[in-house]
Formats: structure tokens, sequence, C-alpha cells
């Protein structure tokens, strides 16, 4: 794997770590909402994981950033759960 391919995953891991601690809180007010996070921050909430991931993309050229659903239940993203750039793969 590339060094930008294992930074994406580092930040993915670092992102879903600190959505979990903070899910509790989340819940009461977004849940059924998506998450956009960067460096560990939940910088706002979309009500689909597209436009989380179009919003995601609009502010971030080097594309590293997570798309977190706020819900109990884990659920399947596809290709959304990956933070891996096609271009690389």
């Amino acid at each position: 794997m590339s060094h930008a391919t294992l930074s994406k995953i580092a930040e993915v891991d670092r992102n879903l770590s600190k959505f979990l601690e903070l899910l509790p809180t989340l819940l009461p007010v977004h849940a059924g909402q998506y998450a956009l996070m960067r460096h560990g921050e939940v910088l706002d909430f979309f009500d689909t994981a597209l436009d989380a991931q179009i919003a995601g993309n609009q502010r971030f050229g080097d594309r590293v950033f997570s798309i977190q659903p706020v819900m109990e239940v884990a659920e399947e993203l596809g290709c959304f759960s990956y933070a891996v750039d096609p271009r690389e793969a």
C-alpha cells in the first residue's frame, strides 16, 4: 500500500474511534443523518450519505474525510465505507 493510502486508513480509523465516542450524544439530535468527519472532528450533518460525500469532495481536495451514519445499528455504505481514492487502488 502507498503512503497516501495508509494515511487515509489512519484518518478513517481516527474518525471512527472519535465518532463511536460521540455517538451517544449525537443520537438524540442527529439520528438518521450522516456525519462528515475529518481529523477526528464532526464538521457537519447531512440527510443523505451522497450529500455528505459531495460536501466532503468540495471541501477537501485531498479527499481525506469520513462519513458516518448516526444510528445505533451499523449500516453498510458500500463505496462510501472506504476512504480510498479509486485512482490509487
